[in-house]
């Protein structure tokens, strides 16, 4: 900054953040002018950049190079009311935002805990026993509201969706983890989802290098604290005064993680999430628009279904139910219904108004706007509108390229929320002695290795379930992958789970002399089968 600016930044920080801008601005216009009339001079060589030029469907066009916070954080409010809105108000954002929630999350994300075995010292068996009992006390805690939840309202499956759902509504969402002791519950962990719009500087300061978009810096650059607003600035039913409770993002004294920030980095330095939606914000509310438009039209032409043509009527007095010399009397107005008859007057021509709506382009351009919308949010059309009007590969093809997208923002969550909470649970457990684990609490590596755990989510369905099992069926026999690993991918559950009560059931028909008939699973007798053909 100049040192006029920094002068001002002193007074007025957001004066001299926008004077800055528009100096960025005036230097940008004036390099694109120099380099327009180099262009037009011949003074730059064929092999420069056209992108750079101010001309023809470039002209107009003003950027800048401001940083992810310059440029995020005084739009963000906006942004997340925006968004919001469209989630309440338009099919079609609301539609996105639960189809990818459907997908990521499904009723919920469940932990199979895979200790390192061989990082551990642990024999195959050992480590299995040491997984299920783990699995059996996160099961406790995870599915009961009391136990997990700060408010007392939700399961850990339901945080998960609500915190996958919030985070691409605000941007990003933040989960505290405090130790709370409650009558009638072992465990005191607890989750605590905060609204991105509580995170916001302290008495409503500008934003500076020490705090920004209510997240605390230290002089690396390193956020150690958030924040917190109370009561919600949007909370019209509190009287309340604001206040701001500052939380670390790590304890003093132990070093356990307070705060779980869920956000997706699109940009270095970035404070604060960007919604999902917003680069499909206009398109969505104007496709909203056009779609009520229609839809008003074809309600009112649908109303409008006949209408009467008559010569010589007086209409200054309609009511009085009298016509002047040579003029006609009018005939009353019917109330269109159905099976109405209508009687007319003399002279009286009826007309059935044809219908226009909806109009033949509103279809092809509604499917060619969600076409745009669904590749800002990484969802083939198909997925986005629940429409497989295609054959089988192209419908595939489809899933396939959605499922990319899911894989990552569900490998993306279990990474920011679900193993950070199964780390902050198993501390707890392991630090009562509820569970064994030597090492745990000393080293980082054995930290680690206890902590590997396998979240298993929903599947990406299938279009041909017996094309889809005779292909896992043939990776498994030529060894390019496993019944664990097919059987997480066909089910969504565990191998383990699906062999043992497969054993139960057995020894349970075996107990009662029960023999149930059975197929093996033969791709050439499978097909047969379904043909309607039988063996001789």
């Amino acid at each position: 900054m100049q040192f006029l600016e920094k002068a001002i930044r002193v007074v007025s920080p957001k004066w001299a953040l926008s004077r800055e801008k528009a100096r960025t601005g005036i230097a940008a216009q004036q390099t694109r002018q120099a380099m327009a009339t180099q262009f037009r001079g011949g003074l730059v060589s064929g092999g420069s950049y056209r992108g750079v030029s101010n001309e023809g469907s470039l002209e107009n066009w003003f950027s800048n190079n401001l940083t992810a916070n310059s440029t995020l954080l005084p739009d963000i409010e906006v942004l997340r009311a925006r968004s919001q809105d469209l989630y309440r108000n338009a099919p079609a954002a609301r539609g996105a935002i639960k189809t990818i929630a459907a997908n990521v999350i499904g009723s919920g994300l469940l932990m199979r805990s895979t200790p390192d075995a061989n990082l551990l010292g642990m024999t195959p068996e050992a480590a299995r026993n040491w997984a299920q009992q783990v699995e059996r006390e996160f099961e406790l805690w995870s599915e009961h509201p009391l136990s997990c939840d700060f408010n007392r309202k939700m399961t850990f499956s339901q945080i998960q969706r609500l915190a996958n759902s919030s985070q691409q509504l605000s941007g990003d969402v933040f989960v505290l983890m405090p130790w709370v002791q409650r009558p009638g519950t072992e465990f005191e962990l607890k989750l605590q989802l905060i609204d991105a719009a509580r995170v916001c500087n302290p008495n409503d300061m500008e934003d500076t290098p020490e705090i920004a978009g209510g997240i605390e810096y230290d002089e690396n650059r390193i956020p150690i604290a958030i924040h917190i607003r109370t009561p919600h600035p949007g909370d019209q039913l509190s009287f309340q005064m604001p206040t701001w409770q500052r939380v670390p993002y790590y304890g003093e004294k132990t070093g356990r993680v307070n705060v779980l920030h869920i956000m997706e980095h699109e940009y270095i330095d970035q404070a604060r999430g960007e919604p999902v939606l917003a680069p499909v914000i206009e398109p969505l509310q104007q496709i909203s628009k056009y779609s009520q438009a229609e839809l008003t039209a074809a309600v009112i032409n649908a109303m409008l279904a006949v209408f009467v043509e008559r010569e010589n009527v007086d209409t200054t007095d309609m009511g009085s139910g009298y016509a002047g010399e040579g003029e006609q009397k009018a005939a009353p107005r019917p109330d269109l219904e159905v099976g109405t008859f209508i009687e007319g007057v003399g002279g009286d021509k009826f007309k059935v108004m044809e219908s226009t709506r909806p109009s033949a382009q509103f279809d092809p351009f509604f499917v060619a706007t969600m076409k745009q919308i669904g590749m800002a949010l990484e969802l083939p059309h198909e997925v986005l509108m629940k429409q497989f009007t295609n054959n089988y590969s192209a419908s595939r093809a489809a899933l396939l390229e959605a499922w990319k997208s899911f894989k990552v923002r569900r490998a993306w969550l279990i990474t920011t929320l679900c193993r950070p909470v199964y780390e902050a649970f198993l501390y707890e457990v392991i630090s009562k002695g509820v569970i064994e684990a030597p090492g745990f609490l000393e080293s980082q590596r054995l930290r680690q290795a206890y902590c590997e755990a396998h979240w298993v989510g929903p599947t990406q369905g299938q279009l041909d379930p017996i094309k889809e099992v005779t292909a896992a069926n043939m990776r498994v026999e030529c060894g390019f992958s496993t019944r664990a690993a097919e059987a997480a991918e066909l089910t969504g559950m565990d191998f383990d789970y699906i062999t043992t009560a497969q054993s139960q059931e057995q020894a349970l028909c075996q107990q009662h002399n029960i023999q149930f008939g059975s197929v093996t699973f033969q791709p050439g007798v499978m097909n047969s089968l379904e043909e309607g053909e039988t063996d001789g």
